[in-house]
């Protein structure tokens, strides 16, 4: 891990389970103030429903998890799935959004996955993560749907990363 200032003196963690709720704060606002550019208020709502601090706590204990602070609080988290290469989530506060952190969090999982002697990464993109997915690298164009626990589906776009 990382660790010390990075872009606009954000620092990286790994996260705890005292972060939970961060987490889960961070990912909703997300989705309901960016995903609302690419998805229907219907989609928005599937993607955020049932999403509470509790269902953080396996991530954080079993998989790569880092978050970004900024003066003392979580910005923005990303996690990655060291046994199957699966970048999970990477989600930054709107209101900090397009500043590097989503960048510096991704960059962080790469070096995990290379420490977990990975030579590829994937992930199920959001079509609004689409184009910061490929400007890290990550290669991927056609659309599937992604199913949640609601039954409810969203498109999405499968993408690949060579390490």
């Amino acid at each position: 891990m990382t660790a010390g200032p990075t872009a606009e003196g954000v620092t990286l963690r790994g996260a705890t389970l005292r972060d939970c709720d961060s987490l889960c704060r961070i990912q909703i606002s997300a989705i309901r103030k960016l995903g609302v550019s690419h998805y229907t208020a219907a989609e928005v709502a599937a993607w955020s429903e049932g999403l509470n601090p509790k269902r953080y706590e396996s991530s954080v204990a079993n998989l790569h998890v880092v978050v970004a602070e900024l003066n003392g609080q979580v910005v923005g988290f990303g996690s990655l799935d060291p046994t199957s290469g699966e970048v999970v989530a990477v989600y930054v506060e709107p209101k900090h959004a397009r500043r590097g952190i989503g960048r510096a969090l991704l960059k962080e999982l790469l070096c995990g996955a290379k420490h977990c002697r990975l030579s590829e990464v994937h992930c199920k993109s959001s079509l609004c993560a689409e184009s910061f997915y490929r400007d890290a690298g990550f290669e991927g164009d056609l659309r599937c749907k992604h199913r949640f626990r609601s039954g409810q589906e969203i498109d999405c776009v499968p993408m690949r990363k060579s390490l």
